[in-house]
């Protein structure tokens, strides 16, 4: 059995992005997965389960981020 390495991928540009911009775009990203996994799946199914921990564990640490800076 050959062993092949998994191709890299090299930018040939990058373009930074606030962090509202980012977390815009995950979220964006995140809510289309998790409709195309259901709607694929029928129901629930691992991965989706997966991506909505992540999606609350994301707004979890959103509204804990804001509550310090309120009380700074």
């Amino acid at each position: 059995m050959d062993f092949q390495p998994p191709l890299r991928i090299t930018p040939h540009s990058s373009k930074g992005l606030s962090t509202k911009a980012t977390e815009k775009r995950l979220e964006s990203f995140l809510g289309d997965f998790s409709d195309r996994a259901t709607a694929a799946h029928s129901g629930q199914t691992t991965a989706s389960v997966q991506v909505q921990k992540l999606v609350d564990a994301l707004k979890e640490e959103k509204e804990e981020m804001k509550a310090a800076a309120t009380k700074s």
